[in-house]
């Protein structure tokens, strides 16, 4: 059997394609997934800026690239980029937007309708998120291209089927059993070729440091905005850098609703949620608290409070 050849990306041609799905009046939703610390930011950048440059060649006034609007990390951020018309956007923590057990949350409805009714707005998103099959079901189906850093600096490239009556275009009991093959095997290195969504490999390279670093004070000015503006939460700079210690002050403090929030909270800082609660009730018992997570929820509280139990 011939030995299947995989399609070498580079990021101009990456770059390019972007630019064609955009001329073409399409709007062009794409997912950067991969574990914390792997590049995914940097890889988004790289995109952004590349496409930036691209229209500005062809003389294009449109999807120019601006540290501080281009970068996007809350909800009231998110709704205002789906407004305009050509514009470059990065989501930079899109699981605190997008998380797919948030169906409560009425501003993340409401997002989700405006990604729909603009997609003529002919808008470039990138959405970076640990993990793809956490995402809501509807911002999947929007996703044009889905790139995941299995370690830094390499991409594997994934689009969906073309599929008219099969409603998962990503096909993804197939994947998911190719992956399990891979994990019962121990292999370290898969062939990612074998998955039905394999479109080729990309390789990127690290920011500059000038470069590094604006992007570094963008990101802990914004992020300090998410924790003031949406989850209620006033902390320093030297707490914000510890999600332990921001999760039991909104645990204490009752801005808690239930467990999905934390659930995202945890996602949004590249923890698994079942350690992050653990990691919880652990450090709020040595602080001689009730430990039990669940007692802090104020939906919990409220509750109780309906059927007089407390």
């Amino acid at each position: 059997m011939a030995k299947k050849v995989v399609m070498r990306w580079s990021m101009q041609k990456m770059v390019w394609m972007i630019c064609q799905i955009l001329q073409n009046k399409f709007d062009c939703f794409i997912v950067i997934e991969g574990n914390r610390g792997l590049g995914k930011s940097t890889l988004a950048i790289h995109l952004a800026r590349g496409v930036s440059r691209e229209f500005r060649k062809m003389g294009i006034d449109a999807y120019r690239f601006n540290w501080k609007n281009s970068l996007i990390y809350t909800k009231k951020e998110t709704k205002r980029f789906w407004h305009k018309w050509k514009s470059n956007g990065i989501g930079d923590e899109m699981i605190n937007v997008a998380f797919n057990r948030d169906f409560y949350d009425e501003e993340q409805k409401d997002i989700i309708k405006m990604i729909n009714m603009n997609r003529d707005h002919g808008n470039l998103f990138q959405a970076c998120v640990p993990q793809f099959q956490t995402l809501d079901s509807q911002i999947k189906q929007l996703c044009k291209i889905r790139l995941t850093v299995v370690r830094r600096g390499v991409v594997i490239v994934q689009t969906p089927n073309r599929t008219i009556y099969v409603k998962d275009r990503w096909d993804t009991a197939t994947n998911e059993k190719i992956e399990r093959t891979w994990l019962a095997k121990g292999i370290k290195n898969p062939h990612y070729a074998k998955l039905t969504t394999f479109r080729g490999i990309m390789k990127f390279s690290k920011l500059r440091e000038k470069s590094e670093l604006r992007y570094q004070e963008v990101k802990d000015h914004k992020r300090n905005l998410v924790a003031k503006e949406e989850m209620g939460i006033d902390v320093d700079d030297e707490k914000m850098e510890d999600p332990y210690i921001v999760g039991m002050d909104m645990l204490v403090s009752g801005k808690v609703r239930n467990g999905t929030f934390l659930d995202g909270f945890a996602q949004a800082n590249g923890i698994i949620p079942a350690t992050f609660k653990a990691g919880l009730r652990s450090r709020l018992q040595k602080r001689g608290k009730d430990h039990k997570v669940g007692n802090y929820y104020w939906e919990k509280k409220a509750k109780d409070k309906e059927s007089g139990s407390i």
